[in-house]
């Protein structure tokens, strides 16, 4: 524990200001009340589980990787050190870690620090999901909510609680974003997962009866589906975030039909 051995980690005493935040940390949202309630357990009983921290050029000064809001807390206490760990492995996935084993990210913090591990590092969902210890289509899920309009998940992030994941993630199947304003309007008068999901089954429904969805018609539908992603696979372009996105939000939205 104490640097005896190169294969251990190492835990020192760390000056609280000389060290600076993780620029990769997933959490973006510090509530205030929480902060506090965690400062006053730490000044009661102290702090039960180390931060960690990389080493940096400058002697003394170290790089936060993972436990922020124990770091504030400190902070708020006017603690002059606390018990850290140097650890030397990649700062993002760590905290990403974490936080999700400690405390649930909100869904957008949790869905923009996935995306930017796979873009920063090229991991597939696949890889993803084995690092949080999910499957990959629940990491597809996760990264839906990306897809709904910039204002709906501001307005999330103002009260993060209030909201479910589930929620996000239904609404993300959507394509038309006068439904997807609607639904969630009613989502914010109190509308439940279930009754958001019936409510999506039944605006569905009826188009789906009016344009004649025969099994010959899906079967064709589905066919040209698989001749086009063939074709893309084989000449292998260079997709744009954008494309990435979609694609993704498509698989999520395949997921939901099949009810996995």
């Amino acid at each position: 524990m104490f640097g005896l051995s190169g294969t251990l980690p190492r835990l020192i005493e760390a000056d609280v200001a000389g060290i600076t935040p993780n620029p990769d940390q997933p959490r973006t949202v510090f509530d205030d009340v929480a902060l506090q309630s965690l400062a006053d357990s730490i000044g009661r009983i102290g702090l039960q589980q180390p931060i960690l921290v990389k080493t940096t050029d400058k002697p003394g000064r170290y790089q936060l990787v993972a436990g922020e809001r124990r770091w504030r807390a400190h902070q708020l206490l006017g603690r002059a050190t606390i018990p850290a760990i140097i650890t030397e492995g990649r700062s993002e996935e760590i905290a990403l870690i974490e936080n999700v084993q400690r405390v649930d990210l909100d869904a957008v913090d949790l869905a923009r620090s996935l995306q930017r591990l796979m873009e920063t590092h090229g991991y597939r969902m696949a890889e993803v999901g084995a690092m949080l210890g999910c499957a990959e289509a629940e990491v597809s899920r996760r990264l839906s909510v990306l897809r709904l309009p910039a204002d709906i998940l501001d307005a999330y992030r103002q009260e993060p609680s209030r909201v479910s994941r589930s929620v996000l993630v239904e609404l993300a199947t959507l394509d038309d974003e006068d439904r997807i304003r609607d639904l969630w309007a009613q989502v914010l008068a109190g509308l439940t997962v279930r009754d958001l999901r019936a409510a999506k089954k039944a605006g569905q429904a009826a188009p789906s009866r009016a344009t004649g969805w025969t099994p010959q018609a899906i079967g064709k539908s589905l066919g040209k589906m698989a001749s086009d992603l063939s074709r893309l696979q084989e000449e292998a372009p260079s997709l744009a975030d954008e494309h990435r996105a979609h694609l993704r939000a498509m698989r999520a939205r395949i997921d939901t039909l099949l009810g996995e």
